[in-house]
């Protein structure tokens, strides 16, 4: 009896791996779409459904099992909505079994245990062990009461009820411990997957990140002849208001400039911050004309925008932008960047403030 209750767990276990193996980007949560509640539930209830079929026998017609585990799992994170999902697949993987009084119990202490536990799950304010406890304590509570109504002699399945009891303790215990386990090692890896490609500071592109769309569409211009364009853009005199406001300040203009490149650019734009007062913009598709007049007026709304530097104080600041596509001619990856930081250096002689277009710019 004890090997068939834990082989229920080393089955609890596996089926949680690969059920998060397949949701790992987008984890059941209390306000999870409802396709995620329901594709969650259906699958605890499979689970269900295959812990009853390893299941241990007490008498004829009753068996235990830890199928309102993975109920109680969903109960946790989603709420009522997938527990009682859950609780119904099971119920009718229940009735499959054999059809008698035993699973018309089984069908009310599945209800009991779904909508109990999604109620605790969404009004409960404990942490999140201390929940957990209560909700799965209350799962076996429902499947202890059921298990007495349907047993003739319940002294004759004492010892299976206190086995049982047990097993939902350790496997339950287990069972959550794997499953934040691994909930937080995805949204770890998700999460540094990102700061690996994200500017810390401005939400925008790092440089690593714009190397890989630089040769992505270098590639794309070569192999399919679709125009690839490089804005380099700096902020003019940005030492100068380091210097005068303070490192805190800069950082602050920095992301209300970063905000401005979001809110103008639109999703055709690849914008990258390069490093210090420096950001690209990269074109895979665009016609030259229109970017030169989108860059343009970016340049004109950085200008006339008051950059916050306190809740009283602001401050104007301009950008200075070079502009260049890439052609056949270029014989090295690092060319077009060197145009277009050519360009924007030669912005720089003119006063600052302006956008220079490289000379050589292929004729369509």
């Amino acid at each position: 009896m004890l090997s068939d209750l834990l082989v229920n767990v080393s089955i609890l276990m596996t089926f949680i791996f690969v059920w998060h193996q397949l949701f790992r980007k987008s984890p059941l949560k209390l306000h999870s779409p409802l396709w995620i509640k329901l594709s969650d539930g259906i699958l605890a209830g499979l689970l269900g459904i295959i812990l009853m079929h390893y299941s241990i026998a007490t008498n004829d017609i009753t068996i235990l099992d830890l199928r309102h585990v993975p109920v109680a799992i969903v109960a946790f994170f989603g709420g009522i909505v997938p527990s009682l999902i859950a609780a119904g697949v099971i119920s009718i993987g229940r009735y499959m079994i054999d059809i008698n009084f035993s699973s018309h119990v089984a069908l009310f202490m599945m209800f009991f245990i779904g909508l109990g536990a999604g109620i605790l799950s969404k009004y409960l304010t404990l942490g999140v062990w201390k929940k957990w406890t209560v909700i799965l304590l209350y799962t076996q509570l429902i499947f202890s009461i059921a298990l007495y109504i349907v047993s003739p002699i319940y002294s004759n399945v004492l010892y299976a009820a206190f086995l049982h009891v047990i097993c939902t303790v350790v496997g339950g215990m287990l069972a959550f411990y794997f499953t934040l386990y691994i909930r937080k090692s995805s949204e770890l890896f998700f999460k540094y997957r990102e700061f690996s490609r994200i500017d810390y500071l401005t939400g925008l592109y790092n440089v690593r990140t714009f190397y890989h769309y630089y040769d992505e569409c270098l590639k794309n211009a070569r192999d399919n002849e679709v125009p690839c364009i490089l804005v380099m853009m700096d902020i003019d005199h940005f030492k100068k208001i380091n210097d005068t406001h303070g490192h805190k300040a800069g950082d602050e203009i920095l992301k209300q400039l970063a905000d401005i490149f979001k809110d103008n650019l639109g999703n055709e734009a690849t914008i990258s911050r390069n490093g210090g007062e420096e950001f690209s913009i990269i074109y895979c598709g665009k016609k030259i004309d229109q970017v030169i007049d989108i860059t343009e007026n970016l340049r004109k709304k950085v200008e006339h925008h008051p950059f916050k530097l306190n809740k009283t104080d602001h401050i104007q600041l301009t950008i200075s932008i070079g502009i260049a596509q890439y052609d056949r001619e270029m014989n090295s990856d690092d060319a077009l960047y060197q145009e277009a930081d050519n360009a924007l250096y030669r912005a720089k002689e003119q006063g600052r403030n302006h956008t220079v277009v490289a000379e050589k710019i292929p004729v369509s």
